[in-house]
């Protein structure tokens, strides 16, 4: 099962290297690389097990490492530019970023380059999100700490009056207190570094041929009981569950009927959001996987132009990918 190799620990980075690492102020940028991941340790060191209602819920463990290491040391260039490009390497934990008195301005989504620096407080990341960030080293010098804030990503709980809610193991992430990730402390003096105006083109799509609705829920299954769902049937390997055509622009509706959040990936094929809950997106930009929240209904523009042949979409809460919220996607020539 996907999510349990994860959650062992599987996973890595491919960098790919393009046009806009050519730009000046951000080829001088000191880059740093972060994989995010979760694991769950009993007191003897060793790997907890979950129980169903873990996987329901997606499991979050109880350490947290950075690069494989609690709480490592960064080091930021005084006067300079820190590139961090981030990965959400965990199963099923939301990471909700922050790093004191200090903004992070980012330039790529899901290894995309943005038009433009987005300077945000806070970054939210699920699980296969990638990001990439500047971060200026313009503060009086000393540590500063790299945060995970809460975030209630739902419960299976909500269902009952919240009897099954919970952190830990049963996968919510609404603890009063931020966790410390990463400590930046402040080291050489580098020539003073501006941040870049400009990144790269992005055209927005044309209008689609296609719309198609996809409502991500949960139910009961004949054939595997509880499970996650895409229009109410739970996944099946021998079927296809959507057809396209190569060299055309669907719209897809995402509808969360659920009462968890679900982040929806596509292999192969990046996207735009063009709204959520009829309201205009305002930022353009190309994404493989987006946050569906609960209640809410996603309308993403894909473009498949590049790749004919079989592939998937699904939940990147990864145990719920499992639980059967996948589906099998046909690029026909």
């Amino acid at each position: 099962m996907v999510a349990e190799q994860l959650f062992g620990g599987l996973a890595g980075l491919f960098i790919v290297r393009g046009e806009l690492d050519e730009i000046p102020e951000i080829k001088a940028a000191q880059e740093e690389w972060m994989v995010l991941q979760d694991f769950s340790i009993d007191d003897r060191g060793r790997r907890s097990s979950s129980a169903h209602m873990s996987l329901m819920m997606g499991r979050e463990g109880n350490v947290i490492a950075v690069n494989g290491r609690v709480n490592p040391n960064i080091s930021l260039p005084t006067n300079g530019l820190l590139r961090l490009r981030i990965l959400n390497a965990s199963p099923s934990r939301f990471y909700r970023l922050a790093l004191e008195d200090h903004s992070f301005y980012q330039i790529a989504t899901d290894g995309n380059s943005l038009s433009e620096p987005i300077e945000v407080n806070e970054l939210l990341l699920t699980p296969g999100q990638r990001a990439d960030v500047l971060i200026r080293g313009d503060k009086e010098s000393g540590q500063y700490r790299l945060l995970n804030l809460p975030y209630d990503r739902g419960s299976m709980g909500m269902m009952g009056g919240g009897m099954m809610g919970g952190g830990g193991m049963m996968g919510r992430n609404d603890r009063d207190e931020p966790i410390a990730l990463a400590t930046l402390h402040y080291e050489s003096v580098v020539e003073s570094l501006p941040l870049p105006t400009k990144l790269t083109s992005i055209s927005a799509l044309s209008e689609p041929q296609t719309v198609r609705w996809f409502e991500l829920n949960h139910g009961m299954s004949p054939a595997v009981g509880m499970a996650f769902l895409i229009n109410g049937e739970p996944y099946s390997g021998d079927r296809l569950h959507t057809q396209v055509k190569l060299n055309t622009v669907e719209d897809w509706e995402l509808a969360n009927t659920g009462v968890m959040d679900h982040p929806f990936h596509i292999h192969g094929n990046a996207f735009q959001v063009i709204s959520r809950n009829g309201t205009p997106e305002s930022l353009l930009a190309w994404r493989d996987t987006v946050l569906v929240k609960r209640g809410e209904t996603v309308r993403i523009r894909i473009p498949f132009r590049d790749f004919a042949g079989k592939t998937v979409y699904h939940c990147h809460v990864l145990d719920h990918e499992d639980l059967g919220m996948m589906g099998n996607l046909m690029i026909n020539a």
